[in-house]
């Protein structure tokens, strides 16, 4: 096993041990938050549904078999578009009921409602959220310590993604525990805190990880092949395609035409177009392929090339 495929391997058992955690931790928070009425746990259900959903995009990542060179840059499908658009219709009818509820609950307490908040939080649900939490976050701070000796995009998103609101899942702990002692009141207000947060959180993971499940051209083919035809020996390029987002990660595969004179030296030149590309558009893997050298007959009868001879031109005659 090279070392590409040992920290494939690596990342994906992380993610897959995160994604375990994080669905754990979903199923205590809807389940108690719908037994104990609570609006605080249903809010962070939904923000912990969106971290669910960072790391499926990280495995996405990790796992597709569009992956080249042990590289994060990969295709999309109905799938992913299907997954993103149900997620987001979910979350957004989700959180409009819960902001309602929150209201209605705030304002039948201004207006004198004998019980406005019927939160009750039950010790053992307390008990098991503050676990979970400890547990995801601990996960969180050391995935995030292996995504620094890992070439892993995906993981490092992930991570990073899990770990800016962290503090969140934290917080919300401490505000159940007030809670369960009596301030029923926070309920509904941390929920309205909640609320907004989980649409930033989903923007952020719809804005940094999803644009890379897209399959756009990262750089124009003719910038590319400008660069290469630079290197001395390359007479042009061909079938160039490039995917990911540039200053993250790229993938570039190009084929070349070389001088015969040249064909020897392929393994340098792809070397130098490399090197070219990355200082020009930061991190990024080139694949190069040489196709064969076109013969003589070929060079005259391509379309585009300076030398081209429509078939009229040599009446009709076989060459010689």
């Amino acid at each position: 096993m090279n070392e590409g495929e040992y920290q494939r391997r690596i990342s994906y058992r992380l993610l897959l041990t995160t994604l375990w955690a994080t669905l754990l931790l979903l199923a205590v928070e809807a389940i108690g938050g719908w037994a104990n009425q609570s609006l605080t746990l249903l809010a962070e259900s939904l923000h912990t549904l969106v971290d669910g959903f960072s790391t499926v995009l990280s495995l996405v990542a990790v796992t597709s078999p569009q992956r080249q060179m042990g590289r994060e840059v990969w295709g999309h499908g109905r799938a992913e578009v299907a997954g993103t658009l149900i997620l987001c219709a979910f979350l957004g009818f989700t959180g409009i009921s819960l902001l309602f509820i929150a209201l209605r609950q705030i304002l039948g307490s201004l207006t004198g409602m004998a019980t406005p908040f019927p939160v009750v939080i039950e010790p053992a649900v307390l008990r098991f959220t503050a676990a979970m939490v400890i547990l995801n976050v601990a996960l969180g701070i050391y995935a995030s310590y292996q995504a620094r000796s890992l070439s892993s995009q995906a993981l490092k998103l992930n991570t990073r993604h899990f770990l800016a609101d962290a503090w969140l899942s934290i917080v919300m702990v401490g505000v159940l525990l007030a809670i369960w002692q009596g301030q029923r009141w926070l309920d509904p207000v941390f929920a309205l805190v909640l609320l907004p947060l989980v649409g930033r959180s989903l923007w952020r993971v719809l804005n940094e990880q999803l644009p890379m499940l897209l399959r756009p051209t990262a750089i124009a083919p003719e910038a590319i092949s400008h660069i290469a035809t630079q290197v001395e020996g390359v007479t042009r390029c061909t079938r160039i395609r490039s995917r990911g987002m540039v200053g993250r990660q790229v993938w570039v595969e190009i084929h070349l035409v070389l001088h015969p004179e040249f064909v020897e030296s392929a393994e340098t030149i792809g070397e130098q177009i490399d090197a070219l590309l990355r200082q020009r558009y930061g991190p990024l893997r080139t694949q190069v392929w040489v196709d064969p050298s076109p013969t003589y007959r070929d060079a005259f009868s391509e379309p585009g090339m300076p030398n081209y001879l429509p078939p009229s031109a040599n009446n009709g005659g076989d060459w010689a």
